[in-house]
């Protein structure tokens, strides 16, 4: 006795579509989600940094803000670090 195999014989399991899809259509969630990403991926590109003017502000910045403050503003640097 032998089998057949008989899976080429049935029918199509996910039949195609008969109309045609929009082109280009955004569904406004997705819209919304892709202005949401830009504003944040240009906020995070801003540069918000500022010279410090107290000795309280230089030490309440981060490491990488303190390095700039020293190879950028060397005067301001030492004024407040130094007292000079």
């Amino acid at each position: 006795m032998t089998r057949e195999h008989v899976t080429a014989a049935a029918p199509d399991p996910a039949p195609r579509r008969r109309t045609v899809e929009q082109q280009g259509y955004v569904s406004p969630a997705y819209a919304r989600f892709a202005a949401e990403q830009e504003r944040r991926a240009a906020e995070a590109a801003a540069d918000h940094y500022r010279p410090p003017e107290t000795r309280e502000q230089l030490l309440a910045m981060c490491s990488a803000d303190q390095v700039r403050t020293f190879e950028e503003h060397r005067t301001t640097y030492d004024r407040l670090m130094l007292g000079e």
